[in-house]
């Protein structure tokens, strides 16, 4: 477990102020002039001389992540994050990520950070401010401590506490950066636990439970959960027609947060629900099949999304829905050929019943528009297609909206949840044309994702600006990533809250 911890950092000597300090983190470049400067800096700073000997086994070594022991018994890390010239958004997250790692393996109590020195023109670029390139390294000290493990029999937890040495900020000013931080990353990881969460314990209604409670410790939050009667009654026939097939029956979820009682603006989050997805009775194959306990990805993004801000208190009224469903096969199935009708009155013709997401999301498109959004916003482990196009490294994106595209795409490059633009062109809706319906589910062999896509936009309004997100690639990661390691990711919370903080 990750504590923040602010560190008084008035004093230019540090000596007299870190009796109580176990390890210091440091970070360097790869180049050699880099590393003389650190240590030196480490060096004038503490009143500790570092032997010419590990300087050069650091400076002349293959490896990341060096540490040693001063002669007070105090531990030095030193990570080096490789070449200046390769700096990018994610370069200390990813290394603080690994750092943390070696500190929870030696047991450490707490460590102090010290930063490497950027220039105005590095923070501008990769950054934006001071205080957002601290946030990267706290929140990859976060995601590095993340463990899913309710379920092991031995769970030890260690605590470490962190601190920062970083006199560019003012300690008002780094608090702040905590605390936002701490917040945040509680809804990353909240995310995290609801995909990880096994499907025999996540029902569509055992979801609803959880982030119901997890909202009532907020008061600005409103919460409504509709039942699959009410479901029913709403003409929703995309949600009826995928959770009908399972003895749990199918929940939609609705949240509300009005930070801005000033503003008229509302923005709409939707996120799709699948708590499992066997494919129905167009059966997936068994192989990998136990991943699609996270094919709830995108509601766990946008109710984690919503509930950090409202904790946040950021100026923005905000929805949140996510259409919750099991996709199984049974007698009470959908089945190829069956056509339904959505809440918006349109028909569907189901050509594959495991293209289930977008019924359900047709459904939570036509209910956003009672609140006459500004700007509707869909997650979704939408394709497989799009993860062939872009694999685990980025969500694709689907706009017609050049400036939410824009808006988007600055937010994925910051907090390194990337988003890649693929076309929405009039073309691919031909390719989801029915001879029996208003629409066909699937398009065929070709531009899987974009169909999809193409599929969602015959539901969405002209009088809002509106962008699909297939996240099927970046919410189940592997080791691609340091801080992803084989888990679900929570990947969208911090990309949407970037991006809300940058759209009132």
């Amino acid at each position: 477990m990750i504590q923040f911890e602010l560190f008084q950092q008035k004093r230019k000597r540090l000596e007299s102020k870190f009796s109580n300090v176990e390890s210091f983190s440091l970070f360097t470049f790869s180049e050699k002039e880099s590393i003389e400067e650190t240590l030196t800096k480490f060096s004038t700073l503490t009143n500790e001389k570092i032997s010419k000997k590990i300087q050069s086994i650091i400076s002349n070594g293959n490896n990341n992540i060096y540490h040693f022991t001063l002669s007070n018994d105090k531990i030095v890390f030193i990570y080096k994050v490789g070449e200046r010239k390769k700096l990018h958004s994610d370069t200390f997250r990813r290394a603080a990520t690994n750092l943390i790692r070696e500190i929870n393996k030696l047991k450490i109590g707490n460590t102090l950070i010290l930063p490497v020195e950027l220039s105005d023109e590095e923070i501008n670029c990769y950054f934006k401010t001071h205080e957002y390139y601290l946030q990267t390294y706290l929140e990859g000290f976060k995601l590095g401590d993340y463990k899913y493990d309710e379920y092991l029999s031995k769970n030890e937890k260690t605590q470490v506490v962190t601190m920062v040495y970083y006199p560019e900020v003012s300690d008002e000013k780094l608090l702040d950066v905590f605390n936002f931080t701490e917040v945040l990353m509680k809804y990353v990881y909240f995310a995290r636990d609801l995909q990880n969460k096994p499907s025999n314990e996540l029902t569509p209604k055992r979801f609803t439970e959880i982030v119901k409670g997890q909202a009532s410790k907020n008061k600005s939050v409103k919460v409504k959960i509709l039942d699959f009667n009410e479901i029913k009654r709403l003409k929703m026939g995309g949600l009826t027609a995928v959770g009908k097939g399972s003895d749990n029956p199918p929940y939609f979820l609705i949240l509300e947060y009005n930070g801005n009682p000033k503003s008229k603006d509302i923005n709409v989050l939707i996120g799709k629900g699948i708590t499992f997805d066997s494919g129905g009775i167009s059966l997936k194959p068994a192989s990998g099949m136990w991943e699609m306990k996270g094919d709830m990805s995108g509601a766990a993004a946008v109710v984690s999304t919503l509930l950090a801000a409202s904790e946040l208190k950021l100026k923005t009224n905000l929805v949140a829905l996510a259409p919750l469903a099991e996709n199984m096969p049974s007698g009470k199935s959908m089945k190829p050929g069956d056509i339904i009708r959505t809440a918006s009155g349109k028909s569907i013709e189901i050509d594959n019943t495991d293209a289930e997401g977008r019924l359900i999301l047709a459904d939570a498109i036509e209910y956003a528009k009672r609140y006459n959004p500004k700007i509707v916003v869909d997650l979704a482990t939408l394709t497989g297609a799009c993860v062939v196009a872009l694999g685990q490294y980025a969500a694709g994106l689907f706009t017609r909206s050049d400036e939410l595209a824009e808006m988007l795409t600055k937010a994925g490059n910051v907090t390194s949840e990337r988003v890649w633009r693929l076309p929405l062109w009039d073309d691919y809706h031909a390719l989801i044309k029915s001879n029996f319906a208003d629409v066909k589910n699937v398009g065929g062999r070709w531009a899987g994702a974009i169909t999809a896509a193409c599929f969602l936009e015959k539901f969405v309004d002209e009088s809002y600006k509106w962008a699909h997100l297939d996240i099927a690639g970046p919410a189940f990661q592997e080791d691609n990533i340091p801080y992803m390691s084989k888990t679900m990711t929570g990947y969208g919370v911090r990309l949407l809250i970037e991006f809300l903080k940058n759209s009132f």
